[in-house]
């Protein structure tokens, strides 16, 4: 991969993971223009748009990486268990480039460490508890 084109996919993954989901989309068409030539690079762009997919969408129930908390113990499984996918013999150069697409961003997500920004649940209804309603003032 040139280094570009390195960059390119960088960003990609830094806006999917801050979920500015438009811009990645603009970006994903930007990367489709010079890429998908090889198997391998066709099966890294699936991965780029199904992470598009899967943070775009409303229903969420059957797709893996928003039912997976992402923290630092958790990017650390997946992108090993991604990285081993994409080095097994036993597939085809499309698996391998849609796992280490995978593998990629996970390390982009274990860069910016997203979790930091968020809160957990029960600090969401602790903060709802603690301010005063309408009827308090």
């Amino acid at each position: 991969m040139t280094e570009p084109a390195k960059n390119g996919v960088n960003n990609y993954f830094q806006l999917i993971a801050e979920k500015k989901l438009g811009d990645a989309e603009k970006k994903l068409d930007e990367i489709k223009q010079t890429w998908g030539k090889s198997e391998q690079e066709a099966g890294y762009l699936k991965a780029l748009e199904g992470l598009l997919l899967t943070f775009r969408t409303g229903n969420d129930g059957y797709l893996y990486l928003t039912n997976t908390e992402l923290t630092a113990k958790n990017v650390e499984l997946l992108k090993k268990e991604f990285s081993e996918q994409a080095a097994s013999p036993l597939h085809a150069g499309y698996d391998r480039g849609y796992f280490t697409a995978l593998t990629e961003f996970m390390k982009v997500v274990g860069r910016l460490r997203p979790w930091r920004n968020q809160q957990s649940p029960q600090k969401k209804e602790k903060t709802k508890e603690e301010e005063p309603s309408e009827t308090d003032a």
